[in-house]
């Protein structure tokens, strides 16, 4: 699933080639995709409005319209929204296209069907979408090292899921929270109870190093991230126990094991992981 990193990499490029584009036409080719309104209201939300700025909450990206609307878009886990040509054959699992006035097309491709559009007001963002409950963004300035430690101590319960808990703090998800806990030696089992304030200090260093470069290298693809342009990602070079289950540990070298928690998969070194 695209996190934070993938997200705001594709928020980025949106924000060079689509900003003052006009929406001449949205054509929807499956109507599950559109999450909110209905699909004639979506439709006319969108349809001629221009688009004013792009920016992203957690994993969703969010589009300003001139028709004081905003599209939202949720690509989760499959989805890629790519920048194309009209003439570009249409690929398996495309469910949305928007026709821009410079002529080129936005594409929603998806072949797990779960990715969701809406057209919304800031008001309707808020009661349909529950963007108010999320928490401060991972990588966000005014996420402190003490805010961090409050937010986290008000909680009980095992580290690796409460990190995916985009209500502790949005835009970390499976990826990177591995990656954080490995280069902090801190098992996903592990009860924050149990963390000191030395832990917790690095594991919001660690968390903050990793998403940097994340975003530096334009995301990490496993399987089906592209950007917009449909290039993949490189951090995925950089991962040291996410999807290396059997593989050697990079520190230690013995095996990285994988393991249900939270119902997500863990990936970590039970070596080097206390």
């Amino acid at each position: 699933m695209p996190e934070l990193p993938e997200v705001e990499t594709i928020k980025n490029d949106l924000a060079g080639l689509v900003v003052r584009c006009r929406i001449e036409r949205v054509e929807v080719l499956d109507r599950l995709v559109v999450r909110y309104p209905d699909v004639p209201t979506f439709v006319q939300r969108v349809e001629r409005a221009e688009i004013l700025s792009v920016r992203r909450r957690a994993k969703y990206l969010l589009l300003s319209l001139s028709s004081g609307y905003i599209l939202s878009i949720q690509l989760m886990v499959t989805g890629q929204l790519l920048a194309t040509k009209p003439e570009e054959p249409r690929r398996k699992g495309l469910r949305l296209i928007f026709d821009l006035d410079d002529g080129s097309q936005l594409r929603l491709v998806d072949s797990s069907f779960l990715a969701r559009v809406g057209a919304l007001s800031e008001g309707e963002l808020e009661s349909e979408f529950h963007l108010d409950e999320l928490g401060p963004e991972a990588n966000a300035p005014d996420l402190t090292l003490e805010r961090f430690k409050e937010r986290l101590r008000a909680r009980r319960g095992m580290i690796k899921p409460l990190l995916l808990d985009q209500r502790l703090v949005a835009g970390l998800g499976n990826i990177y929270a591995d990656e954080v806990l490995f280069a902090v030696r801190i098992g996903p089992r592990c009860r924050v109870e149990d963390l000191s304030d030395e832990d917790i200090s690095r594991i919001y260093d660690a968390m903050r190093r990793i998403l940097t470069a994340a975003i530096a290298q334009r995301g990490t693809t496993t399987r089906s991230y592209r950007d917009v342009l449909g290039r993949k990602g490189a951090y995925q070079s950089s991962l040291m126990v996410h999807a290396r289950a059997g593989q050697p540990c990079p520190s230690c070298g013995g095996p990285v094991q994988s393991s249900m928690i939270g119902g997500r998969v863990a990936y970590f070194c039970p070596a080097c992981q206390r």
